[in-house]
């Protein structure tokens, strides 16, 4: 039996099919119509069997629209037992595109908006669902495919293991083989090292050096004089296995990354590292791209979402803090001392008594009806929701080191003595798991700057609750908590699917760990809490950790954009990039500077240096600093609304409300 893969458009990805033909398939590009016709006839003649794909006509069938699958938040789906896969079983195709078919036809895959981690676990009865593949109304010999999948390798369809199975049954169809064609490659976006591949001794300094380059290569940018950061990438992934790249400026980006430069320069001599770290510092602080430089200002001090966005969120603040006082110890020069000081004093003035912050505040929200910060520094937020809140916890441990301000210190106590009495049921945001991972840090640097009892049992009992979760990987399995305490649970229906943000996972227990909300945070945790009490255990989770992140390392020569970079989602039994896509903006596949990379490649490059994020090295220079800055920060002024700028702040009795530095 003769075959033939008929390919009838021109795409922009290539046909990695070519590389799997049997003897007696043939690969057949954009044929003329009358060599069209003539294979088709050997096909309804019983001499050939024939894959059609892209047709924009076909006897006995009526084709509508070209149709995005995005547009309707559709996934290819197995409908029938043809493939020998389980029915319902998701095949990721990411951004694809296919033609309507209005005839009625019996499908082997549609698309369809269902919810499902591998399996669309609510099935297919009630889902929006179109056909991409099925047998031609008038021949069995002849398939029909309404979406490209010749290019399934460089369009990185995913999980792998499912299309090698989805590939070779249709290679076996044309060959006329029994057996299904065997179909193995490499993913063109891949880990560095497998789970049980023997790693380098240096792996740790090798996955740290390797992730500074990705950012002086990709990421890092000089506008007009400012250094700036991009977020990094999104999810979605095109015909050619390209992500498109996020160029949002954000505040708590710019900071986190400085870490990264200054570690790279310490650790390698690495002059672009400096540069890195000194100019990303300067932007977040010394412009008003991101921060409120307004003395008049509730939230004067702190940095805004991004340098569109206006809102002012203490865990984003506080991780930025975190990175820049990293930095400017690491590289001797504590220059922006002061504006670090009117941060941290910015969002301790807004938290109330029992340490726990209001996630965001938004001018002129926020501030209305009189509202100044003196409101929120007198009354209580009472969730206890880490996501938004814990490394605020940590910023309030670090500078109470630097400044010996006991405000500080009784804040971030405060606050952990209330995470403590509903540990581990917090509010949770993606994930439970991102909750406990967070909070391991300020639990580790309260141990550092007040070491009592009390504050090591706390410390042990969520750094042993974390520990025993850590799998066979050395990593912990992304789950979710008490569905009342969640922000964004998984979807509970197929229409729910796409709608905004929510789980890497559908039900706990699916295989996967996340790398933006949640492992990311733990390496530095861990660390930090082997620093601050040298337990062996904890050194041993760590290691096990840090070994898990160089190994799931992205490496990439065909989208060299991603190699040396930390994507989302990893699943650790298929151990690819992967998971849940649900989220309708951070999907698996995204990458973010900030949150994901910046704090893994800086935890690897801090045990390398064997010394804890916690910085003391200019505290002179912030005791001599912080009782001037906070007299000013905790002036009460009366409030009155106008207009500056772009945006509406609140000013005070200040005239005008000047900008500051």
């Amino acid at each position: 039996m003769q075959g033939y893969w008929i390919e009838l458009f021109k795409p922009r990805a290539q046909a990695d099919i070519k590389g799997f033909l049997p003897e007696n398939v043939e690969f057949v590009e954009n044929p003329a119509a009358e060599k069209l016709q003539e294979l088709l006839a050997l096909a309804r003649g019983g001499k050939a069997r024939v894959m059609l794909e892209c047709p924009v006509e076909y006897p006995g069938l009526e084709f509508g629209d070209e149709i995005y699958a995005d547009s309707f938040k559709a996934r290819s789906v197995v409908a029938d037992e043809w493939f020998g896969l389980p029915v319902c079983r998701i095949l990721t195709q990411h951004n694809f595109v296919l033609r309507e078919v209005k005839t009625p036809v019996k499908a082997h895959l549609v698309a369809a908006r269902v919810a499902g981690y591998r399996d669309a676990c609510f099935g297919l009865d009630d889902a929006q669902k179109l056909p991409l593949l099925f047998e031609a109304p008038d021949c069995g010999n002849i398939l029909i495919s309404v979406t490209p999948l010749a290019s399934f390798i460089q369009s990185r369809f995913a999980p792998a293991c499912d299309w090698k199975t989805v590939i070779g049954k249709l290679l076996a169809f044309l060959s006329g083989s029994e057996a299904s064609v065997p179909v193995d490659y490499t993913l063109s976006v891949r880990p560095a090292y497998q789970a049980e591949e023997c790693l380098p001794d240096d792996v740790e300094k090798r996955a740290f050096k390797r992730n500074a380059e990705w950012f002086y290569r990709e990421m890092i940018y000089n506008h007009h004089g400012n250094m700036g950061v991009f977020e990094g990438f999104t999810s979605v992934i095109d015909v050619t296995g390209r992500q498109w790249v996020m160029p949002a400026l954000r505040g708590d980006c710019l900071g986190e990354c400085a870490a990264v430069g200054a570690l790279d320069y310490i650790i390698n001599g690495e002059r672009a590292g400096r540069e890195m770290a000194e100019g990303l510092v300067k932007t977040m602080l010394d412009t008003p791209k991101v921060r409120d430089c307004c003395t008049a200002s509730q939230t004067f001090g702190s940095l805004f979402f991004d340098d569109s966005n206006r809102s002012v969120y203490g865990d984003d603040n506080s991780r930025a803090a975190l990175g820049a006082i990293l930095s400017e110890d690491l590289l001797d020069n504590p220059k922006h001392a002061k504006k670090l000081l009117q941060l941290g004093y910015s969002l301790l003035r807004t938290t109330g008594p029992n340490g726990l912050r209001t996630p965001s505040l938004i001018q002129p929200e926020h501030f209305q009806n009189n509202k100044t910060w003196k409101y929120y520094r007198e009354n209580n937020y009472e969730k206890c929701h880490p996501h938004y809140q814990a490394w605020h916890w940590a910023l309030n441990c670090q500078l109470y080191k630097l400044t010996g301000d006991h405000d500080f210190l009784e804040s971030a106590i405060a606050a952990m003595s209330e995470a403590n009495k509903v540990f581990p049921d917090f509010y949770w945001q993606n994930g439970a798991t991102g909750d406990w991972c967070r909070i391991l840090l300020p639990y580790a640097m309260l141990v550092e700057v007040d070491d009592t009892p009390e504050h090591r049992e706390w410390l042990e009992k969520v750094a042993d609750f974390f520990v025993d979760k850590l799998n066979e990987y050395g990593t912990v399995a992304e789950v979710m908590g008490k569905r009342e305490l969640g922000h964004y649970p998984s979807p509970t229906c197929n229409a729910d699917h796409g709608k905004g943000e929510c789980a890497l996972v559908q039900f706990n227990g699916d295989p996967a760990c996340d790398l933006l909300y949640s492992v990311n945070y733990a390496l530095m945790g861990l660390h930090e809490a082997y620093m601050a009490i040298g337990k062996a255990s904890y050194k041993a989770a760590a290691d096990r950790m840090a070994e898990f992140f160089c190994r799931i390392q992205a490496l990439s020569q065909e989208q060299r954009y991603l190699d040396g970079a930390w994507l989302r989602g990893f699943d650790y039994n298929l151990w690819e990039f992967f998971g849940s896509a649900a989220d309708s903006g951070w999907g698996p596949w995204c990458v973010e500077t900030g949150w994901t990379n910046s704090w893994i490649a800086s935890a690897l490059a801090l045990r390398q240096l064997n010394r804890p994020l916690l910085s003391e090295k200019a505290s002179e220079l912030y005791k001599e600093l912080a009782p001037e800055v906070k007299a000013m920060m905790f002036t009460p002024l009366m409030p009155s609304t106008t207009s500056r700028g772009t945006h509406t702040i609140i000013n005070t009795a200040f005239t005008g409300g000047f900008a500051e530095g």
